[in-house]
């Protein structure tokens, strides 16, 4: 049922004049015109014939600079590389995150070492004698440290759920990613980084 409305939806659409109908198109992002170019064949034909659409999707998403430096004038093939590059480029942002969170909770967890053996220290019997101010300067500190440390690690699962989320939706769109172009997103995929 909803193959055929989508095939008279089409039909349709391709019943318009060609100058609205690229008109149409041109107002798509590039995924949508992979959808539509995906939906039926003579659509297919319409948007390969007009290359320009993914020429200015490409500067439409991702500035008029990466079409003007482009040295080729496939741009479907070079739109889904900068789409899979974007996506590269987030995933290493929020793997940066990740591993400075991680180097941070490393930071606090010395200091709650070094607050522990100054406590040791404080704890011994002749310098418990008087009220300790440093004693409780370093309670007082360690409290703060612990908040801190609690806060961190929060954050560091938010950010470790978060890169599983982009690998698997990285790894989603390159299984997506036609296999004529395959080649070419792998080789950016793996000039940037591992997906692991």
């Amino acid at each position: 049922m909803a193959a055929t409305r989508m095939r008279s939806t089409a039909c349709q659409f391709l019943h318009l004049p060609l100058e609205l109908q690229l008109r149409v198109l041109e107002q798509l992002g590039g995924p949508d015109l992979c959808a539509v170019e995906a939906s039926c064949r003579d659509l297919r034909r319409l948007v390969s014939s007009n290359g320009y659409l993914y020429q200015h999707a490409l500067a439409e998403e991702f500035g008029p600079s990466i079409a003007a430096r482009a040295s080729t004038t496939d741009w479907k093939a070079l739109y889904v590389q900068a789409f899979v590059q974007a996506r590269l480029d987030i995933l290493e942002k929020q793997r940066c995150v990740y591993n400075s969170l991680k180097v941070r909770l490393e930071e606090l967890d010395g200091l709650l070492e070094q607050a522990d053996d100054v406590k040791e220290h404080l704890g011994a019997p002749e310098l418990l004698m008087g009220d300790s101010m440093v004693l409780t300067i370093v309670s007082s500190m360690e409290q703060d440290v612990l908040q801190l440390r609690w806060d961190a690690s929060e954050d560091l699962l938010v950010a470790e759920a978060k890169v599983e989320q982009l690998q698997s939706e990285l790894q989603d769109l390159l299984s997506r990613v036609p296999g004529c172009w395959r080649a070419a997103s792998l080789q950016v995929a793996a000039a940037c980084c591992t997906i692991a």
